[in-house]
């Protein structure tokens, strides 16, 4: 296929040549929204932002060099290898997270890139792990049998590539690292600072909420850790902040909440305290219902509160780009932001946000009861993507609630 570049200018015309269901879903959304909102694309910045850089992403991914180097195809082969040695083995639930975070590393590194020919396998093969690590959480060990299908087509892709010279993941990285070359001071470039010397910290290193919460959103680093919520209109996107906010506030967090979606007086605002903030933290926990000031009055605030909820950005009237200057201005405060949705399924004055903050969490609405709604980590740099949380119960979803189930129990992995 001739290769043209997609521009603003000839999207229409150029779009036809390809199918839009057969892109990735990132990009799915972007042409959505490029839809939506092209009309505003030369008067509002942050969208022509946006479109700009879904652009850029779908040229990458329609028009990229097909080729794979050798060392990109070994660590997904080698993935694939050593997930065959699973088989018929008892694992851990620590064991299952581990293999988890070496594949979503390798993915991030761009080790193993959407053009990859065992790509499809890998994604695979994360989705089962995760669905097993979730309903693990009264499990000690579980016994993996690999369904025999799937791992014949495994087992032939590693036996046609040729494996000689090939180890562990580790022993792949350690030959990638880069010796540092001597550098004279008067060479020293004051931006950088090399990695031999003693980092410093920011504080304590990580910290985890108590209970399920902690479960969902992993290890978390305070220095410029933002949080973004998204999803479907009326799935209990407000409900799940008050219950992270009730989860800082167990651990001695001030937080404050910008109520700009619901007045201060409205009665809903004493249903979620009643229902969602325990007694003894509501000392910890404030509301406002009004940005005077705009992006002053939320600055202003990181002196007196250690987490600010934003509950809806949109309300704000600041642009996106002021997402990630609160974030980096005040590195020590811990922002939690709701973004709400266009009628395309992506969120309003452009997805900046979602590559800005540390972890995105999507609402999702299951059904009209409330009962089955549940958030999911799209994007965590702090632990395992894909974790499902039911709103309703504050529960991790997939939890074995028979306590008398075996520590050892065996499930086939399809």
């Amino acid at each position: 296929m001739e290769k043209q570049h997609i521009s603003f200018e000839n999207y229409n015309d150029a779009m036809q040549k390809f199918t839009v269901e057969a892109l990735p879903e990132i990009l799915q959304k972007g042409h959505l929204f490029f839809l939506e909102a092209k009309e505003f694309y030369f008067q509002e910045p942050e969208i022509k932002e946006t479109i700009d850089l879904y652009l850029e992403q779908l040229n990458a991914h329609l028009f990229s060099d097909e080729e794979i180097n050798g060392n990109t195809a070994s660590i997904s082969v080698l993935c694939i290898r050593d997930f065959l040695k699973m088989h018929q083995t008892i694992r851990s639930k620590d064991d299952l997270k581990e293999f988890i975070y070496t594949l979503q590393q390798a993915v991030s590194n761009k080790e193993i890139t959407k053009n990859d020919l065992y790509a499809s396998h890998i994604e695979e093969i994360q989705e089962k792990l995760i669905m097993q690590h979730n309903n693990m959480s009264l499990l000690d060990q579980v016994k993996i049998m690999i369904n025999s299908k799937w791992k014949s087509e495994l087992k032939k892709i590693v036996s046609q590539t040729s494996m000689q010279g090939i180890g562990s993941l580790d022993i792949i990285a350690s030959k990638q690292q880069v010796k540092p070359l001597p550098v004279s001071p008067t060479q020293k470039n004051v931006l950088f600072t090399s990695f031999d010397q003693q980092l410093t910290t920011t504080g304590a290193s990580t910290f985890r909420l108590p209970g399920s919460m902690g479960e969902l959103l992993g290890d978390l680093e305070k220095f410029e850790l933002a949080i973004t919520i998204e999803g479907d209109q009326g799935g209990g996107k407000t409900r799940f902040t008050y219950q992270l906010a009730d989860a800082f506030a167990d651990m001695g967090n001030r937080v404050a909440i910008f109520t700009l979606e619901i007045g201060g007086k409205s009665d809903l605002i004493n249903r979620m305290r009643e229902e969602y903030l325990k007694p003894q933290n509501r000392n910890r926990i404030s509301r406002a219902d009004q940005l005077p000031d705009g992006y002053k009055t939320i600055a202003n605030a990181t002196g007196s509160f250690d987490v600010i909820i934003i509950d809806s950005w949109n309300k704000t009237g600041l642009p996106s780009q002021d997402f990630d200057r609160l974030r980096k201005q005040f590195p020590n405060t811990i922002f939690i932001v709701i973004f709400q949705r266009t009628t395309g399924k992506t969120i309003r004055g452009g997805t900046a946000p979602l590559f800005d903050a540390g972890i995105n969490i999507e609402v999702i609405k299951a059904d009209d009861t409330f009962r089955n709604n549940y958030a999911v980590t799209t994007k965590n740099r702090y632990g395992i993507t894909g974790i499902k949380y039911n709103i309703f119960t504050k529960e991790i979803i997939g939890a074995v609630e028979d306590s008398s189930v075996s520590n050892q129990n065996q499930i086939e992995i399809a």
